[in-house]
């Protein structure tokens, strides 16, 4: 009997135990159903969330393009974009919110900055849109309307635009005592986010296993059986999509002579500047001068005592010599513009950085070295005399930083040169050497094999089909990058390299950019106009 209770015993303690499990799994069960359930709508939260600003940006890209969307003044905007928001929020369920800048001039800008804003369960979906009406190029961080190379171990924060074919080598040439070597490294990397814009072909090839390159001609020749039809990258690679958006592209001279008719005071679209718009640059300057639109100054000295005085903008121009040197100090140009009829230097002589705040064109060629704080939109045109020598702008050991947290824009008719940057710098710092966007209206071939470059705005060379970029075979911009540590030149005259303990390494890479679009509405009245109307789209916010 006593052995029968006890059985009795352990039979129920047995089923209470399986009663219990049974009861604690179809709890976790009916938890996690409930939380899958949860996470599903929240999922399906922020899907519609972010679908609805997608749409609302899709919306406002299309009302924009329309021919009834007429750029004719700053204002006249304000009235069409007043009209065209307040439906979209309601469709959409979105908050419009207008965040330009009070520095932007409303009255003479286009530019105007929106957060679009949804929010999902306790977050919140937010975009930033930037309406403007400037070149489609501010929009990349790297790019060109011809090809674009990427030899070896670039690291890429932001869009790359290929207006016709992309090619990608994990092989770095470089020049060193006018002598031309190739050395093997890592494929670039982009951050998880870019897009790699390419409206022809894309081609790569790794030099591992076949040599990219040989020099012929003494010009680096790519050995094209050894490309295949594919795109690599090393650890990280942006989406591959053709640009479906209209490139809208600068007109440099057009573009300069309205900068010349708003230095000169004369607002864009009034009756005074549609007469003066389509003479030659030559003429509209030489006209403008006579007419005793700017003040006339013969040297940098005369230009730092009067500047503060002037009420007008300058042209800086000597009889005596036809190089100008801003190589110390500051010059606060504020509201003004200086023309350069004659070359100009830009750096420091002194141990202190140069500054320099305001916009400049220069009717001859720019040298940038040294160490210089900028604030400024630069044109280099060439001479105004030699229409057939477009303005060279040559960049060399200079370090350049935005003066309170601006940056440069710098546009140049003819080459841009980038070289001997932070030459055989082994330290890879986060804080950029070179703030700023920076253009050529032609080829442009950039070298960080033994510099280091590390670029926070941009980079595009126009490209020009009658040549090709310096030292290579394609007409475009040619990024050339090592990964990892360079020391200086061995016997013979190659450079010693020493490779990252990973190729993935990205920190190590010896160019980086990273695009800023700031650019549009830092620079205000100083930059490219064009006649039609533009949307920026920032980065996806979730907070």
């Amino acid at each position: 009997m006593n052995e029968k209770g006890y059985s009795l015993v352990v039979a129920m303690l047995v089923i209470s135990i399986f009663f219990l499990l049974g009861l604690t799994i179809l709890s976790v069960a009916i938890y996690q159903a409930r939380f899958t359930e949860m996470r599903v709508e929240d999922v399906e939260s922020l899907h519609e969330a972010t679908q609805a600003i997608e749409e609302a940006v899709a919306e406002i890209k299309v009302a924009i393009s329309n021919p009834s969307f007429e750029l004719s003044t700053p204002r006249n905007l304000d009235t069409q974009l007043a009209a065209l928001f307040p439906d979209l929020a309601r469709r959409y369920g979105v908050k419009i919110q207008d965040v330009t800048a009070k520095d932007i001039d409303r009255n003479k800008l286009f530019t105007r900055v929106f957060l679009l804003s949804k929010p999902y369960g306790s977050k919140t979906v937010e975009r930033r849109v930037i309406l403007t009406n400037t070149p489609s190029f501010l929009k990349y961080a790297l790019g060109s309307k011809e090809d674009v190379v990427l030899d070896g171990g670039a690291y890429i924060d932001g869009n790359i635009y290929a207006g016709k074919n992309a090619y990608v080598t994990n092989v770095a040439n470089y020049i060193n005592n006018s002598k031309k070597y190739m050395e093997r490294t890592s494929f670039p990397t982009t951050s998880k986010n870019s897009v790699l814009f390419v409206n022809g072909s894309y081609y790569s090839c790794d030099h591992k296993k076949n040599a990219c390159y040989n020099i012929k001609d003494n010009v680096f020749q790519r050995i094209e059986e050894n490309y295949s039809n594919d795109v690599r990258f090393q650890s990280q690679a942006p989406s591959i999509q053709k640009e479906r958006e209209e490139f809208i592209d600068v007109d440099f001279d057009w573009t300069v002579k309205d900068k010349l008719l708003n230095a000169a005071g004369i607002e864009t679209f009034s009756q005074e500047y549609t007469a003066y718009i389509n003479k030659s640059t030559d003429q509209l300057f030489h006209e403008l001068q006579a007419q005793d639109n700017f003040a006339v100054l013969k040297s940098v000295s005369e230009l730092r005592e009067k500047i503060d005085s002037i009420d007008r903008s300058v042209i800086l121009q000597s009889e005596d010599s036809s190089l100008f040197f801003l190589d110390r100090g500051e010059l606060n140009l504020q509201n003004k513009w200086l023309i350069i009829n004659g070359d100009l230097f830009l750096g420091n002589s002194v141990n202190t950085p140069t500054k320099v705040r305001g916009n400049i064109i220069v009717f001859g060629n720019l040298t940038i070295s040294g160490d210089i704080e900028l604030d400024s939109t630069i044109y280099v045109f060439g001479p105004l005399d030699s229409p057939n020598a477009p303005g060279h702008t040559l960049i060399y050991n200079a370090n350049i930083a935005g003066w309170n947290d601006k940056e440069v824009v710098l546009l140049s008719k003819g080459a841009l040169e980038i070289a001997r940057i932070n030459e055989f710098e082994n330290e890879f710092k986060d804080e950029p050497n070179l703030k700023g966007y920076f253009y050529t209206d032609s080829n442009a071939t950039v070298y960080a094999v033994g510099s280091y470059i590390h670029i926070r705005g941009g980079l595009f060379a126009r490209g020009n089909t009658s040549g090709k970029a310096p030292d290579a075979d394609v007409s475009g911009l040619v990024i050339n990058a090592y990964r990892g540590a360079a020391t200086k030149p061995q016997q013979g005259g190659s450079i010693s390299f020493t490779p990252p303990p990973s190729l993935d390494q990205k920190e190590e890479a010896r160019f980086i950019i990273h695009h800023d679009p700031s650019v549009f509405i830092n620079r205000g009245e100083g930059l490219p106009f064009v006649k039609k109307l533009n949307l920026v789209v920032d980065k996806l916010i979730v907070k």
